[in-house]
C-alpha cells in the first residue's frame, strides 16, 4: 500500500504530543502548516523540553553499528533469493526485540547484494547470539539481489525518527532530525520542526539577528551562533541548522529560521 509523504496541518497542530502514532501517520511522515513550516512524525526515546535539538539514538553493537559486527545472511541457501520481501540473518552478537526495527532500514555492508537498502515493515525477536533473527520487508521493496548464504553481511538501524533524544555536544550519531515545538513525554510521539521560524535554545553565547546558526558545542540541544573556531571535537559546529531571526542573549529561545533536510 502506498502512502502521500505529506499531509498539510492547520496551525498549532504542531504542538499535538501524544502516546500513540499521531492519526496513524508513520514516523518520517512530513507535515507541512500554511505557512510552510515543515515538520516530521517522530517519537521520543526519553522526556524532552520544547525548543530542543533532537537527534536520533545510536545503533546496536552487534547489528552492524560497529566495525565486523555485521548480522550475516542465514547460512541455509533457500532463504534470501531474490525478489524475497522475508529475509533470515544469524543474530552475531546482540539479540533483537519484536519489531525493534520496524520502519527502519537495512543496508548491506558486503559480499554479494551490497550497496543495497531496504525498508524493514517488521520483525521476529531473536533471543540468544546465533538464533534466526527475520525481518519482513515492505512488499513493495523485495531483495534485488540475493544473498550468499553465510558471507553476505548487512546492518539495521531503526528509524531516524525513532527513539528521538537530546543532542549531544559529544557524541553526534547522525545528522539532527529537528527542534521539540513543545513538550514531549517519554515515549511519545510529536513533531519535530525541520523548516521555518522556531523557537530554540540557545547556549551561553548570543545570537544575532542575520547570523548562521549551528548546534551547540557547549550545551547538548541548544543552538550558537557559528564562528570560524571550528575544531575537530566540534564538527557538528561547522553544520548550519539555519539563520538566526532576531537578536537573543544567551541561555534563552531564540527564534531560528531552520533550514534542516
Amino acid at each position: 500500500m502506498a502512502y502521500p509523504n505529506v499531509i498539510y496541518g492547520d496551525y498549532g497542530q504542531e504542538k499535538v504530543a501524544q502516546s500513540t502514532k499521531i492519526g496513524s501517520h508513520p514516523l518520517g511522515k512530513v507535515m507541512i502548516l500554511p505557512d510552510g513550516r515543515e515538520f516530521v512524525h517522530t517519537q521520543a526515546s526519553a522526556a524532552l523540553v520544547s525548543g530542543v535539538i533532537v537527534g536520533t539514538i545510536a545503533g546496536v553493537a552487534g547489528h552492524g553499528a560497529v566495525s565486523a559486527s555485521g548480522l550475516l545472511a542465514s547460512a541455509t541457501t533457500t532463504y534470501n533469493l531474490a525478489g524475497a520481501t522475508v529475509v533470515h540473518l544469524a543474530c552475531t552478537a546482540a539479540v533483537a526485540t519484536v519489531d525493534q526495527y520496524e520502519g527502519g532500514l537495512l543496508n548491506v555492508q558486503k559480499s554479494a547484494g551490497l550497496g543495497h537498502t531496504y525498508k524493514i515493515a517488521s520483525n521476529k525477536s531473536a533471543a540468544s547470539t546465533g538464533a534466526d533473527l527475520e525481518i519482513a520487508l515492505e512488499l513493495s521493496d523485495p531483495l534485488k539481489v540475493a544473498w550468499a548464504a553465510g558471507s553476505t553481511a548487512v546492518s539495521l538501524r531503526k528509524s531516524p525518527f525513532k527513539d528521538a533524544t537530546i543532542w549531544s555536544t559529544s557524541a553526534a550519531i547522525a545528522p539532527p532530525i529537528g527542534v521539540t515545538p513543545v513538550a514531549v513525554s517519554a515515549a511519545f510521539y510529536f513533531w519535530a520542526q525541520k523548516r521555518g521560524p522556531a523557537s530554540v535554545r540557545t547556549s551561553a553565547t548570543t545570537i544575532t539577528d542575520g547570523t548562521p546558526v549551528v548546534c551547540s558545542s557547549v550545551t547538548s540541544g541548544s543552538a550558537m551562533p557559528a564562528t570560524s573556531a571550528y575544531t575537530v571535537a566540534n564538527l557538528w559546529g561547522s553544520f548550519p541548522i539555519g539563520v538566526g531571526m532576531e537578536t537573543v542573549a544567551g541561555s534563552e529561545c531564540a527564534l531560528v529560521y531552520l533550514t534542516l533536510r
